[in-house]
């Protein structure tokens, strides 16, 4: 009598197991990149209702990029708008002056009000990215304005936090049944 029990309710567990490490890997892998994209078209809608970029003839969610983690750092994927340098440049915009420039990160976090001119008085604050102990000016000059937060990805992850996990589990089992029918095992 064989001693295995396969629970027909619930049958994730086995064809998981009866799967190569490699082929699981893959099918995570998948489901992050498809929801990844998923909440990447999400962000783009919601930026496009905050009503950024409405006077530039370049696309702005273009400036949207999504990252699947490697399997060294475990599994996870991002999604960004932060300046990423590499073979091809992630998260900038290039106006029509062709000058590069990280708009969207400082459409969702907003800028400080800035001025032009000489430095009148410094003071030390701290940075309300890092942490660190930072050099602030004030300068004599006119203004040259701030930029308000728009928050458009902050929405998205508002919207998005309770379906995730759903959509995520989903398309992983799905990934795992259309490899178990491919080799066979189902």
């Amino acid at each position: 009598m064989d001693s295995t029990v396969t629970d027909l309710k619930n049958p994730f567990g086995d064809v998981y197991n009866a799967l190569d490490l490699k082929v699981q890997r893959k099918a995570m892998k998948s489901a992050m990149r498809r929801e990844g994209n998923r909440l990447k078209r999400t962000a783009s809608a919601n930026l496009q209702a905050s009503g950024i970029g409405q006077g530039t003839s370049r696309n702005l969610s273009k400036g949207i990029y999504t990252r699947v983690y490697p399997d060294r750092y475990g599994a996870g994927f991002m999604v960004s708008v932060k300046p990423h340098r590499g073979n091809n440049v992630k998260g900038i915009h290039t106006n029509r002056k062709g000058i590069m420039k990280p708009v969207l990160m400082w459409a969702e976090d907003g800028t400080r009000s800035r001025k032009t001119g000489r430095r009148k008085l410094s003071f030390f604050s701290k940075s309300r990215i890092t942490g660190k102990r930072i050099r602030n000016y004030i300068r004599g000059g006119h203004s040259t304005g701030r930029m308000k937060r728009y928050a458009f990805m902050a929405k998205t992850e508002r919207q998005e936090e309770t379906s995730v996990e759903n959509n995520l589990f989903g398309t992983f089992q799905a990934n795992l049944d259309k490899a178990a029918k491919k080799q066979g095992l189902m």
